[in-house]
């Protein structure tokens, strides 16, 4: 359903109609908004882009910003009344306790239409990906490096990767996709001298992979004989390199 400069008196139905058929609505109107909840918020008139989804959540967004300056959750209940000259929706969510009352002077475009989409986010640069990275690449860790398995349980947690040192010792690296803290440390730590009482030998190397480290953290990390590799989290889905030129740089 598409409505390009849509008679005002129009739009109510069309909502209401995405609304029990479960489409998508994305509306550019002219409006104030009133909120009611946990805070009171008033916007005045102005242009802005409505959105409804199929399960109820509502977004108004200025014409600047990624962020929606007023939204409601999925549950959310929608009711049209006429006011004088112009429309009044109020969106009510009762499991939030809150309301949104959007007086709509203007509708310049609208559509709405039947959405379908099942797939799920496909997330990386988890520690799971560094450890994929490390065991792909294991000269980065030292040049006799060789690891065992992944995400080796413990009794204190699960080592990212255990392996060899390629002199007769065994490596128990622990990575972090973020900068490594005091906690981190710590962390190495225990899972090394884990794995020594486990294997009856002292001969346990640690190892902390991460993008960077506090001052503090390598501090600790040297005294405590281990080593810090820098690694940074791969994204395997990267489109863009932050550090390509930009057109103003030729």
């Amino acid at each position: 359903m598409a409505h390009p400069h849509m008679d005002l008196r129009d739009f109510p139905e069309t909502l209401l109609r995405a609304r029990e058929k479960r489409y998508a609505l994305a509306a550019f109107v002219h409006c104030s908004v009133v909120y009611s909840g946990r805070a009171e918020a008033t916007l005045g008139r102005g242009d802005r882009l409505l959105i409804l989804k199929s399960d109820g959540t509502v977004l108004i967004h200025q014409p600047e910003s990624s962020v929606p300056i007023n939204y409601m959750k999925a549950g959310s209940a929608i009711t049209v009344e006429e006011v004088e000259d112009h429309f009044l929706i109020r969106v009510a969510n009762v499991a939030e306790k809150s309301a949104l009352e959007i007086e709509l002077f203007r509708v310049y475009e609208c559509i709405a239409r039947e959405l379908s989409d099942g797939q799920k986010q496909d997330l990386s640069g988890h520690e799971r990906d560094m450890s994929d990275w490390i065991r792909d690449n294991p000269t980065s860790m030292g040049d006799g490096f060789r690891p065992i398995a992944r995400e080796e349980h413990t009794d204190v947690g699960f080592i990212d990767v255990f392996g060899h040192d390629g002199d007769g010792g065994f490596v128990v690296v622990e990575c972090k996709r973020v900068t490594a803290s005091l906690t981190a440390v710590d962390q190495l730590r225990r899972y090394v001298e884990r794995v020594s009482a486990i294997k009856g030998t002292k001969n346990v190397h640690g190892i902390l992979a991460a993008p960077a480290i506090t001052p503090n953290a390598l501090e600790m990390l040297l005294s405590y004989g281990f080593t810090y590799r820098k690694v940074d989290a791969p994204k395997r889905h990267l489109r863009w390199n932050a550090q390509q030129k930009g057109l103003a740089e030729y």
